[in-house]
């Protein structure tokens, strides 16, 4: 066999094999020294009659308290086999497939967070430069082989900072008639007008003894945009105690604001 034989063969194989793993490599890919940059799990196009996706969404998430940022998101419905999410460029950003015993039983949803650097590492105008405003579109398939269709809507419109009044970052409370206060949000972080749809209070037991955290004493309450203040029952608490205290903002778009301080109880 000639050698330019032997070339053509060899780079067939690895062209097989490279499509049977699902990858999309060029031959400049496959000829290279390195492994191939951004491989894409394609998902199958729209066939037959389509579904609309029951949940799609894209958020940014900001703790003004840590100084980080990043993307969350969550797709759901009653089962798909696989499922893509493409930026408004048509740009794959998102693919999964469940695999193995999993491949039959299917997933009905998914709920994911990014990495979370510091600013300094990874910044608000990083985030907007790799992650534009506009329709990100979703293209999946059913358990039952239908195509599942839909869209999340992402925006760059982060509230402010909920600057917790009460309790003082760092206190030791009495939890009888123990309330959180906070300040309205009125603007996002780049000081443009902003629409709160409410806001969220979270209080964490900061140390726990179950390993896996699942019944990690949390108290989680939503309330409406026009409240900036919650009565928690001194039921929840335990004396001498430090909990960890999260006050969010929340934009109609989903996105999220989050500050945080602790204190502890007498």
């Amino acid at each position: 066999m000639t050698l330019t034989r032997r070339l053509y063969v060899t780079m067939a194989l690895v062209a097989l094999f490279a499509f049977a793993a699902g990858a999309v490599a060029t031959v400049a890919e496959l000829t290279s020294a390195g492994p191939p940059v951004d491989e894409e799990v394609a998902c199958k196009g729209p066939r037959g009659k389509t579904v609309e996706i029951a949940t799609a969404k894209l958020i940014i998430e900001f703790n003004s308290t840590d100084d980080d940022i990043g993307v969350h998101g969550a797709f759901d419905d009653h089962g798909w086999s696989e499922l893509c999410v493409y930026d408004p460029s048509g740009k794959q950003v998102l693919a999964t497939k469940p695999q193995g015993q999993l491949k039959d039983l299917t997933m009905a949803g998914i709920f994911f967070e990014s990495r979370e650097p510091p600013a300094a590492e990874y910044s608000f105008a990083d985030l907007k430069a790799r992650f534009p405003e506009g329709k990100y579109t979703v293209r999946a398939t059913t358990f039952e082989g239908k195509s599942l269709t839909g869209a999340a809507t992402f925006t760059h419109d982060v509230p402010g900072a909920p600057a917790i009044s009460s309790p003082a970052d760092g206190a030791v409370v009495s939890t009888d008639g123990f309330v959180v206060e906070w300040a309205d949000v009125t603007k996002t972080v780049d000081g443009r007008p902003v629409t709160i749809t409410g806001y969220e209070v979270i209080i964490t037991k900061e140390e726990h003894t179950d390993a896996h955290g699942f019944s990690k004493p949390t108290y989680d309450v939503h309330v409406g945009p026009g409240l900036n203040s919650l009565a928690v029952p001194a039921e929840f608490f335990e004396p001498g105690t430090v909990y960890e205290l999260e006050v969010l903002a929340l934009e109609e778009s989903g996105n999220q604001t989050i500050s945080v301080s602790f204190f502890e109880t007498e």
